[in-house]
């Protein structure tokens, strides 16, 4: 098994993939001073912070959108601590705690079915519709819309069926080409005696034979 099809299903429609992107929402005098996978996991929580106090209504950052809490928790669980950097391998480490968070394991397992694990990715991520009709967020919601949808901030951006189908892709083998062939060794370079002697040597040899 392979969570990658999954996490780039997310990324695509959370983040354009963006590891150093932020909410659009956040102020100009608050938006980050440097890139933020440059930034620990400690500094960008404290921009987090001071994002919001400046008034904006997220402080979801990064390629999955991780917003400040749902940071705060998620770090120690993915065996991290403050003075690690949110650079891109970081934060691909704690996409993948996320996962493990809404049931990736069972899943794995088999303990956890596609669509019951697909839903449960929608709580985590609000471009992710949910799989069934439900009481969402704040409100009642239909499949294919965002578990959020209604807050006046998120909304469903891809269909149900395309988690399923990322969910498929993570079960598919990864393909591993065969090793190129070495090439062949060159044949040692000849003088023009030796040529003519070899020469000689399969004429009367073929002739013999």
């Amino acid at each position: 098994m392979t969570p990658q099809p999954i996490l780039n299903l997310i990324a695509r429609h959370e983040s354009g993939g963006d590891y150093d992107i932020v909410f659009g929402g956040v102020p100009a005098s608050a938006r980050p001073g440097r890139p933020i996978t440059t930034m620990t996991l400690r500094d960008v929580i404290a921009w987090q912070v001071a994002a919001v106090r400046a008034g904006s209504r997220s402080s979801a950052a990064g390629k999955y959108q991780i917003i400040r809490r749902t940071l705060e928790a998620t770090y120690p669980r993915a065996g991290m601590v403050p003075t690690d950097l949110f650079d891109v391998a970081g934060q691909d480490r704690l996409g993948v705690q996320l996962l493990r968070g809404r049931g990736w394991d069972a899943w794995c397992a088999g303990a956890l079915s596609d669509v019951s694990f697909a839903d449960a990715l929608s709580r985590e991520w609000a471009s992710l519709p949910v799989q069934f009709a439900q009481q969402g967020g704040s409100r009642w919601v239909e499949r294919g819309q965002s578990y959020y949808a209604g807050d006046g901030l998120n909304k469903a951006l891809t269909s149900p069926e395309s988690v399923l189908e990322a969910l498929k892709a993570c079960r598919e083998p990864v393909a591993v080409e065969p090793p190129a062939p070495e090439p062949a060794a060159p044949e040692p370079a000849q003088g023009p005696w030796a040529a003519l002697i070899s020469a000689i040597a399969k004429l009367f040899g073929g002739r013999n034979g």
